[in-house]
């Protein structure tokens, strides 16, 4: 028979640095609290298929050292059950053969939406608690508190631009770098002053609704015509990825069907 009180933990969506260290806290505090843990591999694919053969025990042996290495210890996929009732009962039918009654998944926005819908299910069955996984920083948490994974993006972004930055002098060319942050332009603003990068443009620049693809463009020769006046050829501009999110669609017709993420 299943044990009566065990708690599940998962991953979803892409990775991110921190994973394996929420995942090792989560379980040692469970197991020193007397509650078994089960890992659940590469997120809902196999749940929301009613397989309950994807997981494995944890223990703190198996854990107490995973910090120290990237990726994620359980596998992650974007797999989503909420498209269909049919796989979210799937999921909490094998979370029950499981003897689980309690989930953690960590995960980014999509993850975070089937944790709820996952708990709504359940009506009682279950009990969810999901961890944010976003190196974007854009959740409105307390003041000085970033979302895990941000602090080791920045500071890997950081050593990234600094090498473009020799090529870029050595070359005599300037580099564009796309930081990730769909919502909010924090990690690209974040690695573009650690490094002292030429330039760094987010969106949140812009006031209006709708970012126009000839200001973005405008932004970018200034600054190119601004390092030639003072004898550069070369530089390293940072943009966010959510500028792409805001540009107008008209501007964008010209090219045809575009790939934006």
């Amino acid at each position: 028979m299943p044990h009566s009180s065990r708690v599940a933990i998962l991953c979803g969506g892409g990775p991110a640095p921190g994973i394996n260290s929420v995942i090792g806290a989560a379980t040692i505090r469970a197991l020193v609290s007397g509650v078994d843990v089960v890992g659940i591999r590469d997120g809902f694919k196999w749940l929301m298929q009613g397989d309950t053969q994807h997981t494995l025990d944890l223990s703190i042996e198996d854990v107490s050292r995973i910090h120290f290495t990237g990726g994620s210890h359980l596998g992650i996929s974007r797999a989503n059950p909420t498209r269909d009732p049919r796989h979210l009962e799937a999921v909490v039918g094998a979370l029950g053969d499981l003897g689980v009654d309690k989930l953690i998944t960590i995960g980014g926005d999509d993850t975070a939406f089937t944790a709820m819908r996952v708990a709504a299910h359940a009506q009682g069955r279950v009990r969810v608690v999901h961890v944010p996984k976003t190196i974007d920083n854009d959740l409105d948490l307390p003041h000085g508190i970033p979302t895990f994974g941000f602090q080791t993006a920045r500071h890997v972004g950081v050593d990234l631009v600094k090498n473009l930055m020799i090529d870029a002098s050595t070359t005599g060319r300037w580099y564009l770098i796309v930081a990730m942050g769909r919502q909010a332009g924090h990690l690209a603003l974040g690695i573009g002053k650690a490094a002292g990068a030429t330039l760094t443009i987010i969106p949140e620049e812009f006031d209006t609704g709708r970012v126009r693809l000839d200001q973005v463009a405008d932004v970018l020769l200034g600054g190119i015509i601004k390092r030639k006046s003072q004898g550069h050829e070369d530089g390293t501009a940072v943009l966010a990825e959510g500028l792409v999110e805001r540009l107008d669609p008209d501007d964008l017709a010209v090219f045809g069907e575009l790939q934006r993420d």
